[in-house]
């Protein structure tokens, strides 16, 4: 009876010969079609797997994998005429390249099934014969324990170091899709810390407000300076009682989640409503007839052949955020001619009420203006998401976004009424979104020094915060608001031009720490100065987390520590260790003994 045909599948490879699935010997690269019996028969006459199976273990008593490997011309043989070389790998250089292996398949976010791919196998026994790659099962536990123990270990080793730091939390508006929210530690470099799991009933201000006020215990209560959480009530309800609970955090709003908030308000006017389900009615009216789509991508092609427009396409509102209906009413604007020309042909039959919609100068006039409105909000949205954006924009953003919204609200679909609720709804964002401590970090940046804008109500909310937080870092609060003085009224340090240029090119946070350190103010201002205004890397977060749940099929423990693992990585310097090669203890005494010698 054929010897070991239990476990025979571990010396082939799934191959593919004539449009046939095969199996691969790994020694001798013969094919066979699936059948246990026959492989088997084939590996006890395969000259190639018996010189395998003569290989003793290796000199430090570990066992070893030795696979012959065809001399190839890139490859070199193991004597002047022979066919082969003989590879092998020591169980301690397994080890250490699958811990190689694990960590840039989750630095990368690549699928944990790449290890079960044919052509990743291939690239494995070209470059190291004898290596045998992790499965994604050995990718999705023990390597990711260790992996997450190694990288979190890392996570509060920074967060240890740090002088201020901000906790992040977002996930609770989407708690019932998910039943996770997560958390975020800014260093000012914003690493994900934990995500917890909750249940429907537990979705309470005061729940929240515990599970914040512990993580805050957790990292240190002196190194917190602020919360920033997403626009969910009952995140704006533990506010204040996370703030009683310690009276230096300043718990504050993500700005993206108060502008989305106020876009989604401006949409769900009844006139946009309307005007929304119109224009939606055009462009699927066009898709979902072949001759009318085909006409209008023939007109666009023609207008790019004579120069006279750039070629677009009707898109339908599929997008999640605010982009959906601009992009829609976009395409519809820079397809209105093309619209207009297929609505009074003479060879295309289209019914009334499209050639009504499109050759009413209204519908478009309102479409210009209300897409315009819309663009406006939508922008400052991706402005303050980007990466650098300052918690010291975030006032300067609102006294234009005010400003740019009475400009481009006549020229919308709304009325009057609708603009005053619009206009409400800003007054509410604007309240979520600027606070006493938006108020420091815009007196504080050099970029803003001697613009007189604040009220004199968000000067002395500022000033108060200014002294709390001098308290709390231990600071002489008179030294502190001298400095502030001379600061304001650039004297002292300040009274060079030079120092001011500096600060259009360097972030305010590296301004303070860097060029201004020894004055008593600069301890306060890079505390501030380093808070973020978004939850937006907890909101990346999110979106990896249901990635990560779909890959294999995870738990949510082994999705949580995936996505711990592959955000952190990205974010921490890589030490020298990690590169290099384990060293047994033999080796290190012949290493001892030549560098004593």
């Amino acid at each position: 009876m054929p010897r070991m045909q239990s476990g025979v599948w571990k010396h082939f490879s799934p191959a593919v010969k004539n449009g046939r699935d095969t199996f691969m010997c790994n020694y001798c690269s013969k094919t066979h079609t699936k059948n246990a019996t026959k492989m088997q028969m084939h590996l006890d006459k395969c000259k190639e797997y018996s010189v395998v199976l003569q290989q003793s273990p290796g000199p430090d008593g570990s066992s070893s994998a030795s696979i012959p490997v065809p001399s190839f011309s890139f490859l070199p043989s193991a004597t002047p005429g022979g066919q082969f070389l003989i590879d092998s790998v020591d169980q301690r250089s397994q080890a250490y390249a699958d811990e190689c292996l694990a960590r840039a398949v989750y630095a990368t976010s690549s699928p944990l099934t790449l290890t079960d791919n044919i052509y990743w196998k291939r690239f494995f026994s070209v470059l190291r014969p004898a290596y045998c790659p992790p499965t994604r099962e050995a990718l999705s536990s023990q390597l990711l324990d260790c992996e997450y123990d190694r990288v979190q270990s890392q996570v509060h080793e920074a967060i240890g170091k740090a002088d201020c730091v901000t906790i992040m939390c977002s996930g609770w508006s989407k708690v019932k899709e998910t039943g996770t929210v997560f958390y975020s530690v800014a260093t000012p470099v914003p690493m994900f810390y934990k995500c917890t799991k909750t249940e429907e009933q537990t979705h309470t201000s005061t729940f929240i407000a515990e599970e914040l006020k512990d993580i805050i215990n957790e990292v240190g209560p002196q190194k917190v300076v602020s919360v920033v959480t997403d626009d969910a009530p009952e995140m704006m309800a533990a506010w204040a009682q996370v703030e009683e609970a310690f009276p230096h955090i300043s718990a504050i709003g993500c700005t993206a989640s108060g502008l989305q908030q106020l876009f989604d308000d401006v949409v769900a006017q009844p006139s946009m409503k309307t005007l929304c389900r119109r224009a939606e009615q055009v462009v699927r009216y066009v898709l979902e007839r072949k001759i009318l789509a085909e006409t209008f991508k023939s007109e666009q092609t023609t207008k790019i052949r004579d120069h006279s427009a750039n070629r677009t396409t009707l898109e339908l509102p599929i997008s999640s955020d605010w982009t959906g209906v601009v992009n829609m009413f976009s395409s519809l604007l820079e397809g209105q001619n093309s619209l207009q020309d297929m609505a009074v042909s003479s060879t295309l039959d289209v019914e009334a009420s499209f050639r009504s919609t499109v050759q009413d100068a209204k519908f478009w006039s309102a479409l210009n203006g209300s897409r315009n409105l819309l663009d406006l909000i939508g922008n400052y949205i991706n402005y303050m998401k980007r990466e650098g954006a300052a918690l010291s924009g975030v006032v300067d953003v609102f006294i234009q976004l005010r400003y740019h919204i009475e400009a481009s609200l006549s020229g919308s679909v709304l009325h009057s009424a609708e603009q005053k609720a619009v206009m409400a709804s800003l007054d509410r964002c604007q309240e979520f979104c600027v606070k006493p401590i938006h108020a420091v970090a815009y007196m504080l940046d050099p970029a803003h020094a001697g613009q007189q804008t604040l009220s004199g109500e968000q000067i002395n909310s500022a000033y108060y915060v200014i002294s709390s937080l001098s308290h709390h870092l231990n600071l002489d609060e008179g030294k502190v608001l001298a400095s502030f003085a001379r600061f304001s009224a650039k004297q002292g340090l300040w009274r060079g031009a030079g120092i001011w240029s500096s600060c259009q090119h360097v972030s305010a946070f590296t301004w303070w720490k860097g060029l201004c350190s020894s004055e008593p103010l600069s301890a306060v201002a890079c505390a501030v100065l380093q808070i973020p205004p978004t939850t937006g890397a907890c909101e990346s977060l999110w979106s990896h987390f249901c990635n990560a749940q779909e890959q294999v099929s995870l738990s949510d423990d082994r999705a949580q520590k995936l996505v711990a693992v592959q955000m952190n990585l990205n974010l921490l310097e890589p030490s020298d260790c990690e590169y290099a090669p384990p060293v047994s203890e033999e080796e290190k005494k012949v290493l001892f003994q030549s560098e004593t010698e």
